[in-house]
């Protein structure tokens, strides 16, 4: 029997706030991935971050609240690279945790 799916997560903190960072190097590919509010495994952010495809400053339309959680999903014959999203925080040293 082989091994269809292994489940990843890496941990994303942003130095500066007001500067997104990319979530991931490039290559980075996934079809389904869970971005959570948490600068580690178990310590929620201080404040909201920001989520989004652009890594032009306070263009990154979502948001998730510390300890939240926003799910992307790519379509069914299709991958998506985590380098694509962008996450901006308000507090520095916040950040995500994804798993994928």
């Amino acid at each position: 029997m082989s091994v269809l799916y292994v489940p990843t997560q890496i941990i994303k903190t942003v130095t500066a706030a007001g500067t997104p960072e990319a979530i991931a190097a490039d290559g980075t590919y996934f079809r389904q991935a869970t971005i959570i509010g948490k600068k580690s495994a178990r310590t929620n952010n201080t404040s909201a971050v920001y989520l989004g495809v652009s890594s032009t400053n306070d263009t990154q339309a979502i948001t998730i609240q510390p300890g939240e959680s926003q799910s992307i999903s790519m379509p069914r014959e299709g991958m998506g690279d985590l380098n694509d999203w962008y996450i901006d925080v308000e507090t520095a040293g916040d950040g995500v945790i994804v798993i994928y």
